[in-house]
């Protein structure tokens, strides 16, 4: 998803996680993706079979308790391509 920011945070952004934790992933959309586009990212990401899971949500999609914990361990790890 090259057109949007994406911040990994949790317990894996903030250097505490152990092997079992999942990589948390957010795309910062200001509109909901469609379920079935982060269904196929999540998919790539189990067929690159990588040895966590990696959850996938979009920002627009949470509610404000859950972004303010997200904003708590966030780092940016991909900024938008612009065109």
């Amino acid at each position: 998803m090259p057109e949007f920011d994406v911040m990994v945070y949790g317990s894996r952004a903030g250097g505490a996680s152990k092997a079992h934790h999942y990589l948390d992933l957010v795309v910062m959309s200001d509109k909901p993706l469609a379920a079935a586009r982060l269904e196929k990212l999540e998919a790539a990401f189990k067929a690159a079979d990588l040895p966590f899971r990696v959850e996938t949500i979009c920002w627009a999609s949470t509610g404000p308790s859950y972004r303010k914990e997200m904003k708590k361990t966030g780092v940016l790890i991909q900024t938008a391509l612009k065109k």
